[in-house]
């Protein structure tokens, strides 16, 4: 059993990477009680700190954890309209979904609203369909009585102020992280195929030129993927592949991105202003640690706190003396440890005090 996106080469080839925060909120609130990452934990710990309790409640009522439900309302998570989105673009998306979308959405989850047949066609019978429906707190029936508009609007405030009070100080190195995954599967499809870059998203994903086919416990075809495959990387979750797929949306994989460990100790706050001309060693020792994966100048600058030219220059020296390689990609250049700064840094871990 598997769900099967039909598309072929020349709807694939319409596909397209995008990051999204909302994504990052809801795996973040998914994992409350259960295992994740050091800084998906982190997150949560600020947001329960610093959030008002209403907030937490509704946000909480929206997103089930996987042990008390599997399906979260797809309106919390709206596509992407640009490559990277952002905090204020996630916010107006989420309050502007389209009222009949979302109240479809909140009949499929929760018990007490209207039983479509289209959904419980998809069960053994109405009864077995019922008990699969989740009971709404009684703050969101409370939303529910005053309308879909009420609904999103407070959704969609209150993943803003989960956004702020979670992720906001992290978020450049989050997007830095996101920006280099995307950089790889595309290096993988230019270098190897699209088919291997699938590979490296899920072992399971697999096309055969016809149906891009993802295995599930069910059955599920999807035949309106007319603009190929919405692929959205994630650094809060982990696990396999999840697959949102609603007519007549563009499906939508959310996979786990690579390199997040860097994300896992606290933020440094870097003075920006200060001591950005200073050839000192700590400074190229730190590019060398963050090369763990590929990077590019603007990723190792959002990562590492410096300006782009004051990493550029660090970068040419570890060039010249052969600890990194540059390969040009697309409009930029991706840069590698070599096998020489593999060895040196095995042989420098504790960070030196100063040159």
């Amino acid at each position: 059993m598997a769900i099967r996106i039909e598309t072929d080469a020349r709807t694939l080839s319409r596909s397209r990477f995008a990051t999204s925060p909302a994504v990052e909120i809801i795996s973040t609130l998914q994992a409350r009680r259960g295992p994740a990452q050091a800084h998906v934990r982190r997150w949560y710990a600020q947001a329960l700190a610093r959030l008002d309790t209403w907030t937490l409640d509704l946000l909480h009522a929206l997103v089930p954890t996987p042990m008390e439900h599997r399906y979260v309302p797809d309106f919390l998570t709206p596509h992407p309209q640009r490559s990277r989105e952002t905090r204020d673009g996630m916010v107006e998306a989420i309050a502007s979904n389209p009222r009949e979308e979302v109240a479809s959405q909140l009949d499929f989850a929760f018990d007490g609203r209207p039983v479509r047949p289209e959904f419980a066609d998809g069960f053994a019978n109405e009864r077995a369909y019922r008990r699969w429906r989740r009971r709404p707190a009684p703050l969101l029936q409370e939303l529910f009585d005053a309308g879909e508009a009420t609904l999103l609007e407070e959704a969609a405030a209150a993943m803003g102020r989960f956004f702020d009070a979670a992720i906001a100080d992290q978020w450049a190195q989050v997007g830095a992280v996101l920006d280099a995954d995307v950089a790889f599967r595309a290096e993988t499809m230019s270098t190897h195929g699209i088919a291997a870059m699938l590979a490296t998203l899920d072992e399971a994903l697999a096309w055969d030129g016809r149906t891009l086919s993802l295995p599930r416990p069910f059955d599920a075809v999807v035949d309106w993927a007319d603009d190929g495959v919405l692929f959205i990387p994630c650094t809060a979750h982990s696990g396999p592949i999840l697959y949102a797929a609603e007519r007549p949306r563009t499906p939508a994989l959310t996979y786990a991105a690579r390199g997040t460990g860097i994300l896992w100790s606290e933020p440094q706050q870097v003075d920006h202003t200060a001591g950005l001309g200073e050839l000192i060693g700590s400074t190229r020792l730190s590019l060398l640690r963050l090369l763990d994966d590929p990077r590019t100048t603007q990723d190792l600058s959002l990562l590492d706190g410096h300006q782009a030219p004051t990493v550029s220059y660090h970068l040419h020296l570890l060039s010249r003396s052969g600890l990194v390689t540059g390969r040009r990609s697309g409009r930029g250049v991706v840069y590698r440890r070599t096998a020489l700064g593999d060895a040196l840094l095995r042989g420098a871990l504790p960070a030196p005090t100063g040159d």
